[in-house]
């Protein structure tokens, strides 16, 4: 990337605008006076416009003066606000900052003025990349490809970073607190984390390695204005949130999670920003829908007629092409989507510099622009391919996206590699009470949640289970029955919130598509702050909670014990899918199903399930047709347990339960 590589010799920030300002832009560089956060002005100095490369301005910090000794220094750029307020001259963060600095502003309010200090070292006559602390960002080791695990075999756990700690604000309410040393230390025995010393759980455990995800997706890692919030506010693109930590933070996290063969997942937000170019050069940038509704540019995709929703943010503008340089390819004079261009600039440094292994683009139907999603995800393609050469494995990257109208076509059409699958949500939840769906009999609830193929989208269907993102439970929470399993078992006036919480995992974890845990679901955590279903989570994660002595340490070993059996069985990697029971004497209540593959060399899981009150009666239940009965080596997976031929398809079920059983040999006998 032409202007990514600038970097290292310049100043640089490129301002696509309709005219040359009268006034050039101005570095305003300085350093932090020790501990007490304060800022020394060194110098301001004048940005000239590149030679033959309309709209791009630099800056050799040799010619600064005084000279620049080596050192960590603090700066932004002045400029023209831009923006239909026109507050005439601001301060800005430089747009492709790689690390900020919330101590060091020049503003106090939270709003469009609050432009931290970028931060960048000068040595030996060059610009680099550097923590706060002058700590040099290095990237993170390339994985190796066969370590990592394939799409189909996938089981994500989405956390927001900063939720991964309580901690309580000057009310005394609980806030969230984490950092990217607290995730850390969630896969590390001997790493307490910043906050940590106090919960077992995690000081004493590293409990998602225990868990067995193999994907760690982390709600938006780069930097958000709003402390305390869950990050989707996204302000400085190319730095990881100054909240949460710094580069080489977050780089000794995907180190680690690597190290156990985990991929890196990461929410992107695109539909709308809070960055510089907001005040730098809006209108190339930004759009205001309802100032513009006579453009195509102002509307949400499979939304006819509604307005695109920034969420008090402002709306990327997709449709404008303006001529300028290119900071792709550094051509000088180029027909440039301003927008598409920024985007795919933070993507190669996330991708280049974390080792990103999978994308989730949040919101995209106010990004509302197929062909800049598509050339978004074409772009992240190349870098992963990069990595690789021709030997790159397409199993091992994904370009999610959440679009809760379900529009399948942009799977089909390459827009997207898969879809959050919101259906599969309301399906689970339904199950879980014994209902059905929509005019779907119960049979074909379970059927549908069971396989995600089968479900009619507006007259097509997934073709893949790779294409599919189901969850219990997500981020989030507004709306009818979206809250956290513990409080929708509850709610309901259900006692028992173990069994049901095991029921829903056994579906989740054996059914066609890639599950994904929320946060804190593998434990049953609850809500105590957000109980307005009109609002977003705001609860941080109550690790504190796993370790009870009661159930929900059964129920966390239980779902660990699911989770490694679903990254690794094969059958679960197939979408091949045959309900080969249901008792209509109980009501349709009583199913079994084969997951897999039959023949020769083939395991497939046979689960069976109760969906209502009552045990079966009596020491057995007989489940006919069941696949490879009379072979040897049946066990029930859940329960850890081997099971004797004469049991075999004859077990009885209590109330809401589910058994999980094959004949695949479970990873310690294959080692044996």
């Amino acid at each position: 990337m032409d202007i990514l590589d600038r970097r290292s010799q310049c100043f640089v920030l490129w301002a696509p605008l309709p005219d040359v300002p009268l006034d050039p832009p101005f570095l305003i560089i300085g350093s932090t006076n020790g501990n007490s956060g304060g800022f020394a002005q060194i110098a301001r100095v004048p940005l000239a416009l590149a030679q033959d490369k309309a709209h791009l301005w630099l800056l050799d910090p040799a010619t600064i003066s005084p000279t620049l000794p080596d050192g960590v220094y603090h700066y932004w750029f002045e400029v023209q606000d831009t923006s239909p307020e026109k507050r005439g001259t601001v301060l800005v963060t430089d747009p492709l900052s790689f690390t900020v600095d919330y101590s060091v502003t020049r503003e106090s309010n939270d709003g469009d003025l609050l432009q931290p200090a970028s931060v960048i070292k000068y040595r030996d006559g060059k610009l680099w990349p550097c923590d706060i602390d002058g700590t040099e960002s290095q990237k993170v080791a390339l994985p190796v490809q066969s370590s990592l695990p394939s799409n189909n075999h996938l089981v994500i756990y989405e956390l927001p970073t900063s939720w991964a700690k309580v901690g309580n604000d000057n009310r005394g309410v609980d806030v969230d607190v984490g950092t990217f040393a607290d995730v850390l230390a969630l896969f590390d025995t001997k790493l307490p984390g910043n906050h940590f010393s106090g919960v077992s759980a995690v000081h004493d455990e590293a409990i998602l390695s225990s868990l067995g995800i193999n994907a760690l997706e982390l709600l938006p890692a780069a930097d958000a204005k709003n402390k305390g919030e869950w990050g989707y506010a996204t302000a400085n693109y190319f730095s990881p949130d100054a909240d949460l930590g710094s580069s080489s933070d977050l780089s000794l996290l995907v180190e680690k999670i690597h190290s156990q063969n985990i991929r890196l997942l990461t929410d992107v937000v695109m539909a709308f920003g809070h960055d510089p170019y907001g005040l730098i050069s809006f209108d190339e940038f930004h759009i205001r829908p309802d100032q513009e509704r006579d453009n195509p540019d102002s509307y949400q995709s499979h939304a006819a007629g509604v307005l695109r929703d920034g969420y008090g943010g402002k709306s990327w503008r997709y449709i404008r092409t303006v001529p300028s340089y290119n900071p792709e390819s550094g051509d000088g004079n180029a027909s440039v989507h301003p927008s598409w261009a920024f985007h795919r600039l933070h993507l190669t440094r996330w991708m280049s510099d974390f080792g990103v292994g999978g994308l989730r683009l949040d919101s995209v139907n106010n990004i509302g622009n197929w062909d800049f999603v598509r050339s978004y995800k074409e772009r992240a393609w190349e870098l992963y391919n990069a990595r690789y050469g021709s030997s790159a494995d397409p199993s091992k990257f994904i370009v999610i996206g959440e679009e809760l109208s379900m529009p399948i076509s942009m799977v089909q059409e390459g827009v997207l590699n898969a879809l959050w699958n919101e259906p599969w949500q309301g399906r689970l939840r339904a199950s879980l009470l014994g209902e059905s769906v929509g005019t779907d009999t119960f049979e074909w609830t379970i059927r549908k949640l069971v396989n995600c193929k089968l479900d009619d989208l507006g007259g097509t269907n997934f073709t893949d289970g790779a294409q599919a993102v189901n969850y219990i439970t997500s981020h989030d929470i507004e709306g009818y029955r979206k809250e956290r399993l513990y409080n929708f078992i509850s709610s309901n006036g259900i006692y028992d919130v173990e069994k049901r919480a095991k029921l829903a995992f056994s579906l989740l974890l054996t059914s066609v598509g890639i599950p994904m845990i929320f946060a804190g679901e593998e434990f049953a955590d609850q809500m105590d702050r957000s109980v307005d279903m009109g609002k977003k989570q705001t609860d941080p994660v109550n690790y504190s909670r796993k370790n009870d002595g009661g159930w929900r340490q059964d129920l966390f070993g239980f779902v660990a014990n699911l989770v490694k059996f679903r990254t690794a069985c094969p059958a679960l990697g197939e979408d091949d899918t045959d309900f080969f029971h249901v008792d209509q004497s109980r009501g349709g209540k009583i199913m079994a199903w084969r997951r897999g593959q039959m023949g020769e060399g083939k395991f497939p899981v046979v689960v069976v399930a109760n969906f209502s009150d009552e045990d079966t009666p009596g020491p057995t239940y007989v489940v006919p047709n069941w696949p490879d009965q009379d072979k040897p080596g049946w066990r029930e997976v859940s329960q850890q347990r081997h099971v004797p031929p004469e049991w075999v398809s004859r077990e009885p079920l209590l109330q809401w339960e589910a058994k999980v059983y094959t004949r695949w040999p479970a990873p310690e006998k294959r080692a044996e």
